[in-house]
């Protein structure tokens, strides 16, 4: 006969199995809330017990279906670590990646993707890539571009061999790793600067919107998961690229002019041809904040297209107005653009001489 385990507590008797009886009913019912209170109680009140680790992990898991990840995410750490040699600790683990970087906690997703490859060397490919992912976002949050695509491409690898990203939706996992990939080509895209201007300006700039391009299709790529979350992040960032892109290239320092119709000329050509940037910018913003309402995603990347949004459509009205301002039509902007455009391109052909 086997005796149900019994724990003698100040509050009473608590009879273990039971409580796991209750809260699991109680999560197959839907009241996810509810069960996380029965399995962290049957944890705290036999915390050494033979169902320790399975309190943690049905307790985490209830934690994520009752949207509060933040206790979730503690759960599963718990359990990854009080009980490392246990079944249930390599998909806890695994979930403390995948969680840590929902959550944006960049350090303790590095960090757990760094434990998680030294404890299980014989990891299948979705697990190295899920590894690789997490630690790319935490190498390229602290600005270390090297260690992240090393990183990347290492999950990239993986990704090619098992045909993860053919055409259509792609993974959850693949979406960490595509955004991942995004950031890195972003950070370098934002370390070419116009100011102080560059001797072969043309050159550069079209370097910065080649890497502006890629970073968009890395973000794109990571849509493809059709995850609201991910979707939200890289959508924002597009916009991002965009909206950084105008403000650095009319910080370009004007052109030495010998009266102020010639300054107000560059002025009127360089915001009528760049506006076009502020357009494409809160196209985007405002594309991510129709999926947001659609899906009903509320994170903070939402709040921060939204103020984006806000942002760019006063940089439209603005830049209207100035150009409204000028002495100038914008045909004869135009035309200034275009003699900007075939003095450019006599210059870079005598220098290729």
């Amino acid at each position: 006969m086997v005796v149900p385990r019994q724990v003698i507590t100040p509050g009473g008797d608590g009879d273990i199995d039971q409580l796991f009886s209750e809260a699991s009913a109680r999560q197959a019912a839907g009241a996810a809330a509810e069960a996380a209170k029965g399995f962290d109680r049957a944890y705290r009140l036999d915390p050494n017990g033979p169902r320790a680790a399975e309190a943690l992990q049905q307790g985490a898991l209830s934690h994520e279906q009752a949207g509060d990840r933040e206790t979730a995410l503690v759960r599963f750490e718990q359990l990854a670590s009080r009980f490392p040699t246990h079944a249930l600790a390599r998909d806890a683990l695994l979930r403390v990646i995948r969680l840590s970087c929902f959550l944006e906690r960049w350090r303790r997703c590095g960090e757990a993707s760094d434990l998680f490859m030294a404890r299980y060397p014989d990891r299948d490919h979705v697990e190295s890539i899920v590894a690789f992912g997490g630690k790319a976002l935490w190498r390229v949050s602290e600005g270390d571009v090297d260690g992240a695509t090393y990183n990347i491409e290492k999950a990239r690898t993986l990704v090619e061999e098992h045909r993860l990203d053919a055409a259509g939706k792609i993974p959850r996992d693949v979406a960490q790793l595509y955004f991942a990939l995004g950031e890195v080509r972003r950070l370098r895209a934002e370390k070419i600067r116009f100011n102080p201007l560059p001797a072969n300006f043309a050159v550069v700039l079209e370097e910065r919107c080649q890497l502006l391009l890629d970073s968009q299709s890395a973000y794109s790529d990571s849509m493809r998961a059709q995850d609201a979350h991910w979707s939200a992040m890289a959508g924002f960032r597009v916009g991002e690229l965009y909206q950084k892109l105008h403000e650095d290239l009319m910080d370009v320092p004007q052109p030495k002019a010998d009266t102020d119709k010639k300054k107000q000329l560059f002025e009127g050509a360089m915001r009528l041809r760049y506006s076009i940037l502020i357009d494409k910018a809160l196209t985007m913003m405002e594309h991510t904040l129709s999926m947001s309402a659609r899906t009903g995603e509320k994170s903070a990347w939402v709040e921060k297209a939204d103020d984006a949004k806000a942002k760019l459509r006063r940089a439209q009205k603005a830049e209207k107005e100035a150009i409204d301002k000028l002495p100038y039509t914008r045909e004869q902007l135009q035309t200034a653009l275009d003699d900007l455009a075939k003095k450019a391109d006599e210059k870079a052909k005598k220098a290729a001489k």
